[in-house]
């Protein structure tokens, strides 16, 4: 007798098709004019890509990073580093980009990048030259032709110094936005609201006033720089000496490293600088521009004038204080809305705040009592010489002037901000104070 076992197996039909996983594609642009045809590239790139990826079926539209007027050996890419980061957090699998030179010309950076996305499972497709990062043959692929992106951008940056030289020997500058003139295409023209700023200026800068005091009344005005920004000491500064505003042009001061950082240096006699004369019209005289060349190198050499990180005035070195014999220093308390400074023991600045007892006093009030003190409108580091030996300040907020005849003439200032910190910090009595400054 035999027995017969019989297994029965379910098979159950498909219900459906397997599920397959969408795709989230972001794209990137870039145009490295900021023109307006440059614009109007950048937004058909965006157009494009955006009706591109949302027609794929199997495509999540992840958005369109775009960079304008920004070229591809740069690294400070905004959209280009917001892609990055958004790859990395798992928002992007899969990017398009026009072309390898569109990415980038530096091919350690590109590879390293790819690399990168690779590794954390995000895949770049380079339409132009079709490589995709994640096939077999694709790393080898986009090596050879980032290659040849990075020697064409050596190429062209060499093409456009050589081209820059030549016009340097004939005179021609590479500058046409400068504050005073407007550019119509060919040649500068005079824009007169601005040149009277430019003659004022230089007037006030001769008659005694400070860089940051022209810079203060500039900013009560509600003037603005050619970049819309409020004036400043430095710009100011940088005003009175350019010689451009003489109507002549110093060219080639500046250079760039290489293509690939395009590090701007100041040309210390690596190249060859070229004075071209009379290149566009002239709002100051020649005379005006020598006399305040002049006037620039006697403050420093008396300590008035600022380098780019040290602030000084005629108070510089002639303010002491009673307490610890030391001077006292320009130290920045804040800089917005508008910057305020006061001055502070040395003592205090390079010790802590319990080395001295001595107390800040706001430059505002400093400036106002010594000009009351020497009986002017505008206080000039000329007057205040041939006046003023120096100034001992007590802890008790009194100014003792010492005079060049040899008088004293004592006086007492007052914090009337209704900002209680402001006021600690002016005073002196904030332990934090020197959280912003600078000399």
């Amino acid at each position: 007798m035999s027995l017969r076992l019989k297994m029965q197996i379910r098979v159950e039909k498909p219900t459906g098709l397997p599920t397959v996983k969408r795709l989230n594609v972001a794209a990137y642009a870039r145009v490295s004019v900021d023109s307006d045809s440059a614009v109007h590239s950048l937004t058909n790139q965006v157009d494009y890509y955006s009706s591109y990826i949302a027609k794929h079926p199997l495509w999540t539209f992840a958005g369109v990073y775009a960079d304008e007027g920004i070229t591809g050996t740069k690294t400070q890419r905004p959209a280009f580093k917001n892609l990055i980061r958004d790859c990395e957090s798992g928002k992007i699998d899969m990017v398009l980009v026009k072309s390898i030179s569109r990415f980038a010309r530096n091919t350690v950076d590109l590879l390293n990048t790819t690399r990168h996305l690779k590794s954390i499972g995000v895949n770049i497709r380079f339409e132009k030259e079709q490589v995709d990062t994640m096939s077999a043959e694709g790393e080898f692929m986009l090596t050879m032709f980032a290659s040849l992106a990075q020697e064409e951008s050596r190429s062209i940056s060499e093409n456009m110094r050589w081209s820059i030289q030549k016009r340097f020997k004939k005179g021609i500058g590479t500058c046409f936005c400068l504050y005073g003139y407007s550019w119509d295409g060919e040649k500068f023209n005079i824009v007169p609201e601005q040149a009277a700023v430019i003659r004022e200026i230089f007037d006030s800068y001769l008659k005694g006033d400070s860089p940051d005091m022209i810079a203060n009344r500039l900013r009560d005005r509600g003037l603005k720089t050619i970049r819309g920004t409020a004036f400043n000491y430095n710009q100011v500064c940088r005003i009175l000496r350019l010689e451009k505003y003489t109507g002549d042009s110093i060219l080639q001061k500046t250079y760039r490293q290489n293509h690939l950082t395009k590090l701007k240096k100041r040309n210390d006699g690596v190249l060859t600088q070229y004075m071209a004369t009379e290149t566009h019209p002239a709002i100051i005289s020649h005379e005006t521009f020598e006399r305040v060349q002049q006037e620039i190198a006697r403050r420093a050499e008396l300590g008035y004038l600022a380098s780019h990180s040290l602030n000084f005035s005629c108070f510089t070195s002639k303010v002491i204080c009673s307490a610890c014999g030391k001077a006292y220093r320009r130290r920045t308390v804040r800089t917005k809305p508008t910057p305020q400074y006061c001055w502070k023991c040395s003592t205090k600045i390079e010790g802590t705040s319990s080395a001295c007892n001595s107390r800040n006093i706001p430059e505002k009030a400093l400036y106002e009592i010594t000009a009351d003190v020497l009986q002017t409108d505008t206080l000039s580091p000329e007057l205040f010489d041939r006046r003023i030996s120096r100034i001992e300040v007590s802890p008790n907020s009194t100014l003792t002037f010492h005079m060049t005849d040899g008088s004293t003439i004592e006086r007492q200032w007052m914090v009337t901000t209704s900002n209680p910190d402001m006021r600690r910090r002016l005073n002196g009595t904030d332990s934090h104070a020197d959280s912003g400054d600078k000399e």
